[in-house]
């Protein structure tokens, strides 16, 4: 019996060793080291959605600890490995929020850095990037971290150069190659080195498209030739080894060598694959696409120009300089008679066309007066070749242009005189207290012809309350809709609905339009500093979606354009 008593109590002595060595592992895993927790996620690939649940251990920690900086540092591996755009964006601006609340310049500019690159690389937004890169660059101008001012200035000079402005952003990139070239000289750890030696390579290269961009080809040839003597790691740097190589398929098919070049862009085109570089790729693709043009081989070169065309409709990368790769499509179309291709590629083209003006707006008109350059010199080109020009061709060439110039003169002409009594009538209505009135949303209310279920009193009164409405600017109110304004003037949407069609003698959607437009025009003829506004932030100020739906409303009411009322306001002031 006592020896049954002793093998129970051993027993509870091992159970209750195991239970206590639990509560130490488990309060050991509580108290683990960020080092440790970052450990558990490192291994994991970017976008790889399985590393999150130690993420969240990470930010947990930092919560519970109040430690502001590894919580900004947790909320960027939450960005690192979320697949989905929104939260990525999300964890950013948890970023933003906690840099700002510690007001650490370093950790703001890295915050806002990190919110421009997920609207660069992954929303395709660039402006708004733009405008993330001002404010990191903002807060970075006084920072000893020259690491983090050199990388502020890299992105901003990224956005610059693909928005256009390619001289301001070659000072950028100027000034970050020189930064990391030094660094490169300098006794630093490894892993120092090669972030210093990608940030040189970057750019280097990024610097040489600015001056190809500027027509500085002599420059542009230097830096990439300097960039493929450096770079004897192509293991580590594989992804600026390809732009390189791209850089000098794209330099020897200036010159003529096509042969060469396309050993170089298949040698770029590899690496970019396999390392998913899809926007370099697609630009590696026309411009394959284009020295198999020049080559004689259409079949090989269309491939290719479809290639960019797949890529495109994957991620819709557009840039100037692919676009022409859908003007090559569409001719081969129009000689293969392949009227099912070709509406396919002038509907992709009038796509990019749109990214292009969206994103382009200091190139749109630009890269359509290059095109028209290049079909007429080619046109002329055919013409050599079959015959001389006499003089009386010319003299008619002559001619004709003069009698365009002339039409083009007249039409300007007349549609600047009709624009001109469209603001003047506008201009008079809104001036003259009558007019106006008989411009005003609610016209007088006659009570005597009612002969339906609606009593006199109750159409008053919602009368009454609709000039309150009108009154109190509660139209503004965006997404604004018949029963929450039915709500407003205590009705409902039966009663309210009935008076707008028959009294007001408008639908609801056309009374808030009016009412919107008559608001706005208001406050761009009495107050200047509209006049200076986009449209999409007079289309905000008077609670419309977007400048497409206020630009067809404005039209619509005031029977102009309210870019051109803009202008005709704009030099009236000026006269006066």
């Amino acid at each position: 019996m006592r020896s049954d008593n002793k093998i129970v109590l051993i027993l509870f002595n091992l159970l209750l060793l195991f239970v206590q060595g639990q509560k130490r592992q488990n309060t050991s895993d509580e108290e683990a080291s960020y080092k440790k927790l970052s450990g558990l996620f490192d291994a994991y690939s970017e976008n790889d959605e399985r590393a999150l649940k130690y993420v969240k251990l990470y930010i947990d920690k930092a919560k519970r600890e109040r430690n502001f900086r590894e919580l900004i540092s947790g909320y960027e591996e939450a960005i690192y490995y979320n697949k989905e755009i929104n939260r990525k964006l999300s964890y950013a601006d948890s970023a933003v929020i906690i840099a700002l609340q510690i007001h650490d310049p370093d950790q703001i500019s890295r915050a806002y850095l990190g919110k421009g690159i997920i609207y660069y690389y992954n929303r395709r937004q660039y402006k708004q990037a733009l405008e993330q890169y001002l404010l990191a660059f903002k807060f970075s101008k006084d920072t000893n971290d020259d690491y983090l001012k050199n990388k502020v200035t890299y992105h901003l000079g990224m956005v610059k150069s693909y928005l256009g402005y390619y001289k301001e952003a070659a000072e950028h990139f100027e000034e970050t190659a020189a930064y990391f070239e030094r660094k490169i000289k300098e006794n630093l750890h490894p892993n120092l080195k090669l972030n210093n030696e990608t940030g040189y390579f970057n750019s280097i290269y990024r610097l040489s498209t600015c001056y190809r961009n500027l027509q500085l080809f002599g420059k542009e040839d230097s830096l990439i030739n300097i960039g493929l003597e450096r770079l004897y790691n192509t293991e580590q740097h594989s992804t600026e080894y390809a732009y390189f190589q791209k850089g000098k398929g794209i330099q020897l098919l200036r010159a003529g060598k096509t042969e060469e070049a396309l050993k170089h862009f298949n040698l770029s085109q590899d690496i970019l694959y396999n390392n998913q570089d899809y926007g370099s790729l697609t630009i590696v693709y026309y411009y394959m696409g284009k020295a198999y043009w020049v080559e004689g081989d259409k079949a090989e070169s269309i491939r290719y120009f479809n290639k960019v065309d797949s890529l495109v409709s994957k991620f819709w990368f557009v840039t100037p300089e692919i676009r022409s790769g859908y003007e090559y499509l569409i001719n081969d179309t129009k000689r293969s008679r392949n009227a099912e291709k070709q509406l396919y590629y002038t509907d992709q083209l009038l796509k990019a066309d749109s990214i292009i003006n969206a994103d382009f707006a200091m190139l749109s008109s630009k890269i359509h007066r290059e095109y028209d350059t290049y079909t007429l010199l080619q046109e002329k080109d055919q013409l050599k070749r079959k015959h001389r020009y006499s003089i009386i061709v010319l003299c008619f060439s002559i001619g004709m242009a003069l009698i365009i110039l002339y039409f083009l003169f007249w039409k300007f002409r007349k549609r600047e005189k009709q624009l001109t009594i469209k603001y003047q009538n506008l201009l008079e209505r809104f001036n003259n207290p009558q007019a106006n009135e008989e411009f005003s949303a609610v016209t007088p209310l006659v009570l005597s012809d009612e002969k339906n279920i609606y009593s006199p009193e109750l159409i008053a009164e919602i009368m009454e309350n609709l000039k309150l409405f009108e009154k109190k600017k509660q139209f503004l109110k965006k997404n604004i809709t018949l029963p929450a304004v039915a709500k407003q003037i205590h009705t409902n949407r039966t009663h309210l609905s009935y008076v707008l069609n028959e009294h007001i003698k408008l639908s609801f959607s056309n009374y808030i339009k009016l009412l919107r437009i008559k608001y706005i025009t208001n406050l761009l003829l009495e107050n200047s500093k509209y006049l200076n506004y986009s449209i999409d932030s007079l289309a905000e100020e008077c609670g419309m979606a977007n400048r497409q739906v206020f630009s067809l409303h404005f039209l619509d009411i005031n029977g102009i354009r309210p870019v051109d009322f803009i202008r005709k306001r704009k030099e009236e002031l000026e006269r006066s």
